[in-house]
């Protein structure tokens, strides 16, 4: 049904398709003139006489890291902020500054707070691009479908619910990275086996609890609703069918992860490489449109148990009269 709603709607791969040309054909916000501090003060350290063979081969392997995040880093890439917000694109995920007509110019960045501050202000310009292209293919969805839903409401204020839910988002991750990380810190040393073991405990819990969180998204943007109800309705709707959203969502990460590889075949320096962008523009697209599809779908069986439950309520309840008289 996803791919059904894009193929009558092309004009929803527009926002993906013309992001990725850019992050393709334009300049690069390079980020090479804090590397190169960074690398300084990293060879200073290292030519210390507190330093060991140990630490001086992994220092090479860092600066060689540095190195090449140095010479292809875009820092335009936070224009898609995350998984979970963010207008699907795959030229950030090519390590490549090749272009048809010759290297991509850079822009560099030469401060730190420079570069926080700009990576704030790209993200919510990514989250606005989120809110036109989220609230077109929502549109179209409940078009196509003919649901009584409330709808998409205007792009500024679909757009100020992103803000909200990033930022809750955010405060989340720091809060808990800052918190596991001292933790596990202190458990390290005593025992670096149990330390892997909660590193794993933890990424496993950060994988379901993101499962529970991607109908938030559609609740925002179908439902107008607020984070904090868009994540509780989120959580409710995936525990109440949880094998069934955990198996759509096996099959969208099978589906994208897999096709990108064939989008990314193209040699970036050819505009063959342009088929690949439309190409992944299109899928990305109606694998949206069909978890939208999909999650309402699942409000309307929830609906329906609902009105049954309560059905089945009023019975008991005027059975229950009944029986006092008979007795």
């Amino acid at each position: 049904m996803g791919f059904e709603v894009v193929a009558r709607n092309p004009e929803l791969i527009l926002i993906p398709l013309v992001l990725d040309l850019f992050l393709w054909l334009g300049p690069r916000l390079s980020i090479a003139p804090i590397v190169k501090a960074v690398k300084v003060l990293m060879r200073q350290w290292v030519s210390t006489d507190l330093s060991t063979p140990e630490v001086s081969e992994a220092a090479a392997m860092i600066d060689q890291v540095l190195s090449e995040i140095a010479r292809t880093f875009d820092l335009f890439s936070a224009l898609r902020p995350g998984p979970l917000v963010g207008v699907p694109v795959l030229m950030p995920y090519r390590i490549t500054v090749a272009r048809p007509f010759g290297t991509r110019p850079e822009l560099p960045v030469h401060s730190v707070f420079g570069m926080m501050g700009l990576t704030l202000l790209l993200m919510a310009v990514g989250l606005a691009l989120t809110a036109l292209y989220l609230r077109g293919v929502g549109r179209r969805v409940i078009d196509e479908t003919e649901m009584p839903l409330p709808g998409p409401q205007p792009p500024p204020a679909v757009w100020i619910q992103f803000l909200k839910f990033g930022a809750l988002l955010l405060g989340l991750v720091v809060i808990f990275s800052t918190t596991f990380s001292f933790f596990l810190t202190l458990v390290g040393m005593v025992s670096m086996a149990v330390a892997g073991i909660l590193m794993t405990l933890a990424f496993s819990s950060v994988l379901f609890i993101g499962v529970h969180l991607v109908f938030a998204i559609p609740g925002i943007v179908q439902l107008r609703r607020g984070p904090l109800r868009a994540i509780q309705e989120s959580l409710i709707l995936t525990r109440s069918d949880f094998m069934n959203v955990l198996l759509l969502l096996g099959l969208v990460l099978l589906i994208s992860q897999g096709l990108n590889v064939v989008w990314s075949l193209p040699d970036p320096g050819s505009w063959s490489t342009l088929v690949g962008l439309a190409g992944h523009a299109f899928v990305s697209t109606g694998l949206t449109a069909a978890l939208f599809v999909f999650y309402q779908e699942r409000l309307n069986f929830l609906r329906i148990l609902k009105q049954a439950a309560q059905a089945q309520a009023r019975t008991q309840q005027d059975a229950q009269p009944s029986s006092t008289t008979g007795s």
